[in-house]
């Protein structure tokens, strides 16, 4: 018998519909390819991942769902957005630049989430489709997922966390010219990033 074709393994999507969510991942994909329709188009992204608390795999883990965006806070931009809807609260000038609003705010910060099914190539997968606010009163689950931050930045990089990633998003991740550049401004020195985010002082 021939030997089978490698495969990533096939994964029950997240169930449709509307869910709570709490992000534990928010990692820097630098600028990737993607085709669409035929066209090519290159954009700087970044991926988010939450955890679904009240649905639970197989396994008893908390099923969990990402979504990439375009790096962009342009006002039409899917992540700005998104982030808006999330917060309850429009961004204005003040939050744009280095002393603005840090995207590594969001981990550990709840939301809705719209969670529609896809189907391609046979297979069905799972998207998210938009973002809203808590209400008031609802109880937010302990996180139960490893918070994971990664930016391609020799200020904000940190290598243990990059070696915890799935060889395909690392390999992802290698591909992107900040990954390259940002290797060259530190000659190969393990720049190590340390989170001291205060979650008091900084609310998101």
């Amino acid at each position: 018998m021939y030997l089978p074709a490698p495969t990533e393994g096939n994964f029950a999507p997240v169930p449709a519909g509307t869910h709570l969510g709490i992000c534990y991942r928010v990692i820097d994909l630098g600028t990737q390819q993607s085709t669409f329709n035929g066209e090519t188009k290159t954009a700087h992204k970044v991926m988010l991942t939450w955890e679904i608390p009240e649905e639970r795999m197989d396994d008893g883990r908390p099923f969990s769902i990402s979504q990439s965006y375009t790096w962009s806070m342009h006002e039409k931009a899917t992540l700005r957005k998104a982030l808006e809807a999330w917060r309850g609260i429009a961004f204005t000038d003040k939050d744009f630049g280095p002393n603005g609003f840090d995207i590594r705010n969001i981990l550990g910060k709840a939301c809705t989430l719209s969670v529609v099914h896809k189907a391609k190539d046979q297979s069905v997968f799972a998207n998210v489709a938009s973002i809203g606010k808590i209400m008031k009163g609802v109880q937010i689950p302990e996180q139960e997922n490893e918070a994971v931050y990664l930016w391609l930045h020799e200020s904000r990089w940190d290598a243990a966390t990059f070696a915890k990633l799935s060889a395909s998003l690392q390999a992802k991740i290698m591909s992107s010219p900040e990954y390259l550049e940002m290797m060259g401004n530190m000659n190969g020195a393990g720049h190590q990033y340390h989170d001291q985010h205060d979650e008091e002082a900084v609310p998101f």
